[in-house]
């Protein structure tokens, strides 16, 4: 479940390029698209500058592009010919933007239109000195494995660098290990004025601007994502550190796991997943799992914890087939035709497709498939429950009871003050977010005098930053609140959603959940079902665990990745004995 910042602050930055670790085309080739480029992007509210990188990558070309009063680097750029001559088309897959141009006559300058979710814009790009080879003896200096925590405020998450050096440059990747074993290609190194390194990792919207100690032994500086900034360090290392998630499953596991397909047809989308089914012909009882908010994989991997495996490996070792499924635009499931317009009535289509799914396989009882969802995961279950008689019961992992601006709002109080927030500080950005999800909520006023009203409480907030970073935070917290998935979040009452649920109904959460506070929710969600007259319902709450199930001492999000314990045992028996007793003995 996500929380809502007051105000975040971020550091802008436009700095002199001075060296690239791009190489410098043959004296005796023609430079053609081969080179560095700079034109202004006309936009409403004023001018961008677009610098484009272009290199020979055998036969075509590649690339990479940055908007630095965005505070963007090394975005990954795609170069082909377009249809006639001189003619070219650059991509930019992270931003869906495509320059159409045209190489002129002298070689000099590249014309032609910027294309973007819809805008078409001129734009002209004229030919600057490529900057020389990344320097060699630096290059050596860095090759190797670089290691440190990024603290974001609420939550600390390691970052690992490998880079190696070769005649044609840097290269290498990053690892965000407490996020995911994905290696994310580094784009770009630039070395820039009085020595600092900018290390570009594009295609996640990162950058690292950071020096090298006298000793080549640590890289220190500022963490760069979007708009918000962090202070880095990172020590040279021999190999990643570990971490110790015992209750990963191993195996030889007693059942059968099958990689699945299928399709929810009505929105474009494909999603993959894992199903494990149990020893035997059965059919057995199915339980379809859903993930939190943002975008998860099927086992719903943080901090190198899959909790998701583990429900589903204790689980199916007790007769349940589970179904666990990468989200949209993750793993080997598709985004769908407009996923920034993407809500949680939209995700319940994906669940629903899933049933119909369970309920074709032979293996399956067709009246006893279930839905189990986690944090936001736990508001679409009861959507869906809610929608089809085929969803024969529902779990609920700190599922939600409060309407989602409510929710918002005591997350951030909880979170903020967990975390040791100035209480004056702490009471200005909760005003800020309760006059914004006022002006959200209020249907009667105008889109562009809600934006206006938007900007000037915002703009009032005396912790904003100075000057143009000031704005890029204005832009940030006007930017996320538009977003359809918030609006949609802030709107929602789970309560007459769960009077409707007519099927067995369990809710589980942890009395030290700062994200989705236990008393609160499970008393309303409990509330909600007994003014629906559901007839089989139960809600538990467990001491002293966090929002993932874990026990701790605090509840606060910096605790997750250094716990050990990935899902509590306490709760995976009172989960699957629930479960067992209706679907599984009766059989």
């Amino acid at each position: 479940m996500p929380t809502m910042i007051c105000t975040n602050r971020v550091a802008s930055f436009v700095l002199a390029l001075l060296a690239t670790s791009m190489p410098c085309p043959a004296q005796d080739e023609a430079p053609g698209i081969v080179g560095h480029w700079r034109g202004e992007l006309v936009i409403p509210s004023g001018a961008v500058e677009m610098v484009f990188f272009v290199e020979r990558d055998g036969d075509g070309w590649k690339g990479t592009v940055d908007t630095p009063a965005q505070g963007i680097f090394g975005l990954p750029l795609t170069v082909e010919a377009g249809t006639g001559d001189g003619a070219f088309v650059l991509d930019v897959p992270a931003t869906a933007g495509t320059f159409e141009a045209v190489l002129g006559d002298g070689e000099d300058e590249l014309t032609g239109e910027w294309k973007q979710r819809g805008a078409t814009l001129e734009l002209t790009c004229e030919r600057h000195a490529i900057p020389p080879p990344f320097p060699a003896a630096l290059g050596k200096k860095l090759t190797g494995t670089w290691e440190g925590v990024l603290d974001v405020g609420a939550v600390e998450l390691r970052l690992v660098i490998t880079l190696e050096h070769d005649q044609t440059g840097l290269h290498g990747h990053m690892v965000s290990p407490d996020q995911g074993p994905d290696e994310v290609p580094i784009t770009r190194v630039d070395h820039l004025e009085e020595d600092p390194l900018r290390i570009c990792v594009g295609s996640a919207f990162v950058t690292l601007i950071v020096d090298l100690d006298e000793e080549a032994q640590e890289l220190a500086g500022t963490f760069h994502q979007g708009r918000g900034s962090y202070p880095i360090a990172l020590a040279r290392v021999d190999a990643p550190s570990t971490v110790n998630r015992p209750q990963e499953p191993k195996p030889p596991f007693p059942y059968r796991a099958e990689e699945v397909v299928y399709e929810n047809e009505a929105a474009g989308v494909t999603l993959a997943g894992t199903l494990t089914l149990p020893e035997g012909e059965g059919p057995f009882p199915a339980a379809l799992m859903i993930t939190g908010s943002g975008a998860q994989d099927r086992d719903e991997t943080l901090f190198q914890h899959k909790p998701f495996w583990v429900i589903a490996d204790h689980l199916t070792r007790r007769g349940v087939a589970v179904l666990r499924v990468d989200d949209r635009g993750v793993g080997g499931s598709t985004t769908g035709d407009d996923p920034e317009s993407a809500t949680s009535e939209d995700f319940v289509g994906d669940v629903l497709a899933g049933v119909a799914f369970l309920a074709k396989r032979e293996e399956i009882a067709h009246d006893k498939i279930g839905l189990i969802g986690h944090s936001e995961g736990g508001v679409i279950a009861p959507m869906a429950a809610a929608r089809s008689k085929d969803v024969a019961f529902i779990v609920l992992l700190a599922g939600t009871g409060i309407r989602g601006d409510e929710l918002l709002m005591l997350q951030n109080e909880l979170i903020s003050r967990a975390d040791g927030m100035d209480e004056e500080e702490l009471q200005r950005g909760l005003a800020l977010n309760r006059k914004l999800f006022a002006l959200v909520l209020d249907d009667t006023l105008p889109s562009e005098e809600r934006k206006k009203a938007m900007r000037e409480v915002v703009e009032s907030s005396p912790d904003l930053s100075e000057g143009k970073v000031g704005e890029q935070e204005v832009q940030a917290i006007l930017e996320q609140l538009a977003t359809p998935w918030i609006q949609w979040f802030l709107r929602h009452d789970p309560g007459p959603v769960l009077e409707k649920v007519r099927c067995p109904v369990l809710a589980l959460n942890g009395t030290l959940d700062l994200q989705v506070p236990c008393e609160v929710n499970l008393s309303t969600i409990e509330a909600a079902l007994e003014r629906g007259e559901n007839p089989d319902h139960e809600v538990h709450a467990f001491e002293a665990l966090n929002h993932l199930f874990q026990h701790c001492e605090t509840g606060q999000l910096k605790e997750y990745g250094h716990i050990e314990e990935t899902f509590s045992l306490e709760v995976l028996e009172v989960l699957s004995t629930w479960i067992t007793a209706r679907f599984v003995d009766e059989r």
